[in-house]
């Protein structure tokens, strides 16, 4: 019978009722097991045999997946995938899946809703009007948002999910992409640019929604914040760590840009001292973004959509290494020779 483990303390926070993951892999006569609280050595002992390993922010790292011996599947019940060592997977020729579509509008609605909320100063201005006061100088300045210039990192589905919202809303959008071809930003509507550097200078407010990796991991660091303007705002609703917290905290002090609106924090949840979250510049959110009554529902329709097309022998529909699935060189001379 094949084995489904599930991990990650934010995966059971997230689903604290199980009985839908129950009953889907039930359907296909597999069993489950839960690994709730699980340290590194019980996790691999849970895993050892298992057919396939779903996770939330639960690191599977490579001793973990060379330890997998039966292993199908590694699947994140989230839009991100860093947790995973995709390279070990690939290298077990494991695929690595993800749920990218479950959120798309929520989030993007999430970083255009804290862009306006930020630049707008809402986060200052309701705590005062409770109080009393009634003025607001203390607000200004305020700019419109008209014809303004909002720069976007990562220009995948939600980034341009969050594209298609600021040009309704009278904005000109520019971003940063590498991996994206120009037909795509062209159709969008949106300004390209190659180099990261040379578009920040030129935003009045920057939106992040590009993967945790290696070449984001603080991509937006003391150097790239100082090539911001002064009025800029920056929203960050993809991976806290791609943010440099230190610097960031140092241009809002210092009044080098204009404020941050955060979804995510590197560690989560914070420590209730975490000078984010008393500084005034800055507005929070408990990681929220992706949340809606309807994604709640589809993030487990289409998680366990996948687990069970992968698991009855058919190729997932997300997979992030999908170079697992091409046949070894030998193989294709073989077969060529033939």
């Amino acid at each position: 019978m094949k084995r489904v483990v599930f991990a990650g303390d934010r995966l059971f926070k997230k689903f604290p009722n199980r009985d839908y993951f129950c009953g889907r892999i039930g359907e296909i006569g597999a069993e489950w097991h839960f690994a709730e609280g699980a340290d590194d050595a019980t996790l691999a002992d849970a895993t050892r045999e298992a057919a396939a390993v779903v996770v939330i922010d639960r690191r599977i790292d490579r001793p973990l997946i060379e330890g997998m011996r039966r292993c199908e599947l590694v699947m994140t019940l989230s839009v991100g995938y860093d947790c995973v060592d995709v390279a070990a997977a690939t290298d077990r020729r494991i695929p690595v899946s993800n749920c990218p579509t479950y959120c798309i509008d929520e989030v993007a609605t999430h970083a255009i809703t804290l862009l306006h909320a930020v630049a707008r100063k809402l986060h200052l201005v309701i705590p005062r009007t409770r109080a009393g006061n009634w003025y607001t100088d203390y607000a200004k300045p305020i700019f419109s948002f008209q014809q303004k210039l909002l720069g976007i990192i990562g220009l995948g589905r939600i980034g341009r999910a969050t594209a298609a919202r600021a040009q309704a809303l009278g904005m000109n959008v520019a971003a940063y992409d590498p991996y994206v071809d120009d037909d795509i930003f062209a159709m969008c509507g949106v300004r390209r640019f190659l180099d990261l550097e040379e578009m920040l200078p030129e935003c009045d407010s920057v939106s992040i929604h590009a993967p945790l990796n290696g070449e984001t991991r603080s991509m937006i660091n003391a150097e790239t914040l100082s090539l911001m303007q002064p009025h800029a705002c920056i929203v960050n609703t993809a991976r806290g760590a791609i943010i440099d917290e230190g610097a960031l905290l140092a241009a809002l002090q210092q009044g080098r840009i204009a404020g941050a609106g955060l979804d995510v924090l590197e560690k989560e949840p914070p420590a209730a001292d975490h000078p984010l979250l008393q500084e005034e510049r800055a507005l929070v959110t408990p990681h929220m973004a992706w949340y809606s009554e309807e994604s709640y529902t589809r993030n487990q329709e289409l998680g366990m959509d996948e687990l069970i097309r992968v698991l009855t022998g058919r190729r997932p529909q997300y997979v992030v290494n999908p170079q697992v699935f091409e046949k070894p060189r030998l193989e294709q001379v073989q077969q060529q020779e033939e």
